[in-house]
């Protein structure tokens, strides 16, 4: 149900099911951090079933 409405969130590029610590990983693109900072506190927070949020950046690929 997380995963589903986390596939709806503008800028997410991939929502995977995990087994481990935590339930799902979202990988999302944006242009700077307020940007990840707003659609994480703003819009993934206020989904349903989502209790807490681990935000790690990427600093190379």
């Amino acid at each position: 149900e997380v995963a589903d409405a986390l596939q709806g969130v503008g800028g997410m590029q991939s929502v995977d099911v995990v087994t481990g610590p935590y339930d799902v990983i979202a990988m999302i693109d944006t242009s700077d951090m307020n940007t990840m900072g707003a659609l994480v506190t703003e819009r993934i927070h206020s989904i349903g079933g989502v209790v807490r949020t681990v935000t790690c950046v990427a600093v190379g690929n």
